[in-house]
């Protein structure tokens, strides 16, 4: 097997129609994993892969699968500081001002997420795609990294 390329959001590897034959499931999530680890990234919980069979090779294409963010849209920035004063550190968040209000995206499931949030935002349906659209042509007052979180900056600030 060769890596083509192994990044967040995708893992690319050539293998020969011999080793494919011999392959597992495991063996292929385990070559996904060691890819991903070996470019310093962690493994995925769950992925999609996509074959290509040519005469020699199969190319194979592994994605992350991701479950898309919760949305709440703020009619005003006292709303969202009033739901972010009862919101728990370290959440994956991203706060973004768009169409003359703020939305927030967090990455948790439900039962991580205080009742302020419903209480002074209003939940909306999100895809990925719609959360990149949004990301693109909002303001990004806030986005989620590696060393604080978007709600925490904003806690930090102004509540």
């Amino acid at each position: 097997m060769l890596v083509e390329t192994a990044d967040a959001a995708a893992v690319a590897m050539r293998i020969t129609r011999a080793e494919w034959a011999a392959l597992r499931e495991a063996d292929i999530r385990a070559a996904v994993d060691h890819a991903l680890e070996t470019h310093g990234l962690a493994p995925w919980t769950s992925m999609k892969i996509e074959l290509f069979v040519a005469e020699k090779e199969v190319l194979l294409i592994a994605r992350p699968i991701s479950t898309p963010p919760r949305r709440f849209r703020f009619r005003s920035f006292a709303d969202l500081t009033a739901a972010l004063g009862c919101f728990p550190a370290g959440l994956d968040s991203d706060v973004v001002y768009i169409d003359g209000g703020w939305e927030l995206f967090v990455r948790t499931g439900d039962e991580a997420l205080p009742n302020a949030l419903f209480e002074f935002g209003e939940p909306l349906p999100c895809t990925e795609e719609l959360y990149a659209h949004i990301g693109e042509h909002g303001d990004v007052v806030a986005r989620r990294s590696s060393l604080c979180d978007a709600v925490g900056t904003l806690q930090r600030y102004f509540c």
